[in-house]
């Protein structure tokens, strides 16, 4: 499924997998955030799992996207499980959080 900056994969009934590439531009999340939720929906998807793998820090930036995207996938009864964190990122997440993020983290996607 094309969109710039991500690669989108059905990976399961109801499960997507999204893998943010290098040239992902959050600058643009609400274009971002629309073809990625319409694509998931339109496929009547579950679940979305954000894979972290290639993400060494989370900064302020980096987590206002991921909870736009988690945020909107809520109001749409999506589930985004963010994968495969890397413990740079979640230490720095950890220093920037104040409240329990709007999505859940798993070591990966389950069998």
């Amino acid at each position: 499924m094309a969109i710039p900056g991500v690669h989108l994969t059905r990976i399961g009934k109801g499960s997507f997998l999204l893998e943010p590439l290098r040239s992902l531009n959050i600058q643009d999340q609400d274009v971002l955030t629309r073809e990625i939720v319409a694509l998931v929906q339109q496929e009547q998807g579950l679940r979305l799992y954000y894979d972290l793998d290639g993400v060494p820090v989370i900064d302020r930036v980096y987590y206002g996207w991921l909870d736009k995207l988690a945020r909107t996938c809520q109001a749409l009864n999506i589930k985004m499980i963010c994968i495969n964190m890397q413990p740079t990122a979640a230490f720095t997440l950890s220093k920037l959080i104040t409240n329990k993020p709007i999505f859940e983290t798993a070591l990966g996607v389950p069998d």
